[in-house]
């Protein structure tokens, strides 16, 4: 008897496109990988490189990029240039303002020097700097070169007006990018400071050119040029101005230790004045500042006039009359002279004491003979009967005899007035 076979199971194999678990974590490795590199792309942002004199402090990761006061950066990196001469800072930019990096843009450093105008700038002195981009237009660029301080106006930044200051005093402090201010209102940049000699008249000047921001100046009432030419507009505002006083000076914010500036201000008995032209560009009038050079230029000059003074002559001069004065003082005969006036003062007063109580009756007694007299001349003449043609002398005697009468009692009159004229003799009198 046949047994019936057993049948045998067979299991198929299938293949399957997942290569297994194994193959999880490779796979979970490259995704992370691909996901930072896409995070890098987005969020580390642009690279680019900026060229500084200096590295001012600047440090990599803790040195940070900023716009308008917005972080949009830091520093990655900071290397000496090929040229041994200057230092590259590589910066890394955020995605988002990658717009911005274009030839026109501008990258400096704030809190490099210190400016006691801007209180940033003092504790960036314990911080370190922050490098400032300000946007420009242009051609996307990865590469720039940047400054120390803030930039002076172009018209990149937008429309601007140029002017000439020109200024007769030292200027060399003054540098490329400083404030020009109206009546304290930030409204422009200095641009070129540069030394000129006229070899015609001899004139040693300092040409300041400034760049005016037309949106600063607060100009209203007047909509702004289709065309973008500002300079008719602005040139009618500072020549009414100009006119009215205004006047350009040097000063500085702080006094005596503040960063140099422009200062555009209404001067204190300011002549008439017309903005003129140099080269093509507009000057406006300066009057001399009045920072610390001004007063130590004033104090030079009365220093100069004082030394031009004979001082020294002069002291030896007083020196030599007071030794003539020392010498008459103690001369012999000064003193014995002196002795002598005070010993005649005193004799005088001894005698004016002693006829002073005579006066009176010598006074009475001219006056009795003067009366004696005219009574003796109306006898005579009572005598006479008025017939003295027999006696020709007589009258004549009558007569002398009357004088002298009137000139006795003239002189106890003038006694009887100036006693002392018996010591010091008669002075004439006043009419």
């Amino acid at each position: 008897m046949n047994s019936p076979r057993s049948h045998r199971t067979q299991a198929d194999v299938r293949r399957s496109a997942w290569p297994g678990w194994i193959w999880s974590v490779p796979l979970a490795a490259f995704g992370v990988a691909g996901w930072l590199g896409i995070r890098a792309l987005v969020h580390d942002g642009e690279m680019v490189t900026v060229t500084f004199d200096n590295a001012y402090g600047m440090k990599p990761d803790d040195t940070i990029v900023t716009l308008r006061g917005v972080k949009v950066g830091d520093v990655s990196d900071i290397s000496l240039a090929p040229d041994g001469r200057h230092v590259e800072a590589k910066l890394r930019i955020d995605h988002a303002e990658k717009q911005y990096l274009r030839s026109g843009t501008k990258f400096f450093l704030r809190g490099a020097q210190a400016d006691f105008s801007d209180p940033s700038s003092m504790k960036a002195l314990l911080s370190g700097p922050e490098i400032v981009m300000e946007p420009g237009p242009g051609k996307p660029e990865v590469r720039f070169d940047g400054g120390d301080r803030r930039p002076a106006l172009t018209p990149q930044h937008g429309p601007v007006v140029t002017y000439v200051v020109r200024f007769g005093g030292a200027a060399g402090e003054l540098r490329n990018g400083a404030d020009v201010e109206l009546r304290g209102f930030h409204v422009g940049t200095v641009t070129s400071v540069r030394l000129s000699y006229d070899a015609g008249t001899g004139a040693l000047t300092t040409p300041v050119q400034i760049a005016l921001d037309p949106s600063q100046l607060g100009i209203v009432g007047v909509p702004p040029p289709a065309n973008g030419d500002w300079r008719p507009l602005v040139d009618g505002m500072m020549k009414r101005l100009v006119a009215e006083g205004l006047r350009a000076r040097l000063s500085q914010d702080p006094p005596f230790v503040g960063p140099r500036k422009v200062s555009l201000d209404f001067a204190t008995g300011a002549s008439g004045a017309t903005l003129a032209a140099d080269n093509g560009i507009p000057v406006i009038p300066s009057v001399a500042s009045a920072d610390f050079d001004a007063i130590a230029s004033g104090a030079n000059d009365v220093i100069r006039k004082i030394d031009a003074l004979p001082i020294k002559e002069t002291g030896e001069e007083v020196r030599s009359i007071a030794a003539r004065v020392s010498a008459l003082s103690s001369s012999p005969q000064i003193r014995d002279s002196l002795a002598h006036i005070d010993r005649a003062v005193t004799q005088i007063d001894r005698t004016l004491h002693q006829v002073s109580p005579q006066i009176g009756p010598l006074v009475a007694q001219l006056r009795e003979t003067a009366n004696a007299a005219d009574h003796t001349v109306a006898a005579a003449n009572h005598t006479l009967g008025g017939d003295a043609s027999s006696q020709n002398d007589l009258p004549a005697a009558l007569r002398e005899l009357t004088d002298t009468a009137r000139s006795v009692r003239a002189l106890a009159d003038y006694l009887d007035r100036h006693p002392e004229a018996l010591v010091h003799g008669r002075h004439e009198e006043n009419p």
